[in-house]
């Protein structure tokens, strides 16, 4: 059974709106593996369409050669018509008469193929034939590429897309209803593979394609065995990128992921000077979108200096973590102690995106009754894991979260101990305090609830079934 297409509704009613009004131009992105293409080739069907994938590794020559054969394939054209030069290509699309969808994957590669591409399209596309019934998509991985493209002002593109897509990996409740329908039915086995891949519906199809039953042998099929598909998707994914720096983005990332999060700390596992690494930020932030700079609730924005970096992608936290370290054993086939050490230390590890997780449910439900709210700390080691303000009210809410399951007396010691924390935030002494706690699950939630406790579990922010109260 092939995994079904999921939840892109709204993004295909956009397609189809900018399809009715040819000619029209997008632009799709959104990191790699998060489904462009998926999503490309579910508007495709029962159209007249042609996709083109733009591929590094070739010299503008042979890819137009390719794109020739596939336009004339695709389109039916006769022999004698040739358009294997870039400015014959493109002065085809943009005076073709037929409605037709064409995709450019990928299209970011042309800045190192053959940058003139992007330029040519642009006077093409500005000279268009009026009858012209093209619906063109442009697709890339690398965000920071598409925005010098088409968003910065100044871009060769600039103001020519009618929309600009971004597409986002799938939340948390996405993914449970697709491992829901693939067989996975146990809560914290769906939990335990999110944590692992995220929303990256990639590696959920990998996951279906080799038949895994679930957490630990989704680890052995996928990841801890010479012939695994995700052996080397981190590396992969950086080499392509960064070339012969890629090992330097290694450190980087595999610092961030072992809970190094300030510049100094970074700096000194990286070996990259703190003054140094703002390129390789904006690389991993604004290309491929995996990494995130975030500062304490209650610092003003551009003038917060207790700023942290945190990885998003959770695919790439586990690479960093458990596999760069260790990367020699992992290269000699050394699978079954790796895949020990990673079941063994796997609770401690995911409660940084179990933490996440909960974060992003939690801010989802209480924005609107607290419009500041985040995660907290100080410069000297204090931490909340959720803060909310409502200044308006004069409220404020502390939450700690717990990748585990509580029994009723740590879940009052950690309320306890949270409430304790409120005199580190400046003015709590003038609002009234709000303490919560947020696990997998909770025992006695119900006796402990009251004005000034709240308790969630994840099954509550997630609106899934759970056990009666204990």
């Amino acid at each position: 059974m092939i995994m079904k297409f999921y939840n892109r509704q709204r993004e295909l009613e956009l397609l189809d709106l900018l399809y009715e009004s040819r000619p029209a131009l997008l632009v799709l992105t959104g990191k790699r593996r998060v489904g462009k293409t998926e999503l490309i080739k579910q508007f495709m069907k029962d159209r007249k369409s042609l996709y083109f994938f733009v591929d590094s590794n070739k010299s503008i020559e042979i890819l137009m050669t390719e794109f020739n054969h596939l336009l004339k394939d695709g389109l039916g054209l006769p022999d004698y018509i040739q358009v294997d030069e870039t400015e014959t290509f493109l002065e085809f699309l943009t005076t073709y008469e037929e409605d037709v969808v064409v995709a450019i994957d990928e299209f970011q590669r042309f800045l190192k193929i053959h940058p003139s591409f992007i330029t040519q399209l642009q006077k093409y596309w500005d000279l268009r034939s009026d009858n012209c019934r093209l619906f063109l998509i442009i697709s890339g991985s690398s965000i920071g590429m598409i925005k010098k493209i088409f968003i910065e002002e100044g871009a060769p593109l600039f103001k020519r897309a009618d929309n600009i897509l971004t597409l986002k990996p799938f939340t948390i409740r996405e993914v449970f209803e697709m491992l829901g329908d693939i067989g996975i039915k146990d809560m914290d086995e769906k939990l335990d593979l999110y944590l692992l891949f995220g929303g990256t519906v990639y590696y959920y199809r990998l996951f279906e394609k080799y038949q895994c039953t679930g957490f630990a042998d989704a680890l052995e099929k996928l990841i801890f065995n010479e012939f695994a598909p995700l052996g080397n998707e981190v590396r992969e994914i950086l080499i392509e990128e960064f070339g012969r720096e890629h090992a330097t983005y290694y450190e980087i990332i595999s610092a961030i992921a072992r809970g190094q999060c300030s510049l100094s700390e970074i700096s000194d596992m990286s070996h990259v000077s703190a003054n140094s690494l703002a390129p390789y930020f904006y690389e991993l932030i604004d290309l491929l979108g995996i990494v995130e700079h975030r500062i304490p609730v209650t610092d003003v924005p551009k003038k917060s200096k207790r700023g942290r970096y945190f990885l998003k992608d959770n695919f790439f936290r586990f690479y960093g973590y458990f596999i760069y370290p260790m990367l020699s054993q992992y290269m000699a086939g050394n699978y079954t102690s790796l895949m020990k050490r990673v079941l063994q230390e796997w609770k401690s590890f995911a409660g940084w995106a179990f933490e996440d997780v909960c974060r992003e449910l939690l801010v989802e439900e209480l924005i609107a009754q607290y419009p500041k709210i985040g995660p907290w700390w100080d410069r000297r080691g204090n931490e909340i894991d959720v803060v909310g303000i409502n200044y308006e009210e004069n409220k404020l809410l502390l939450i700690e979260i717990k990748n585990m399951e509580l029994s009723e007396d740590s879940a009052r010691k950690i309320l306890k101990s949270t409430a304790d924390k409120a005199g580190y935030i400046k003015g709590s002494s003038e609002m009234e305090v709000i303490v919560g706690v947020a696990a997998r699950r909770v025992q006695g939630r119900k006796r402990i609830k009251s004005d000034v406790f709240h308790v969630w579990e994840l099954a509550d922010l997630l609106e899934e079934k759970t056990v009666p109260d204990r």
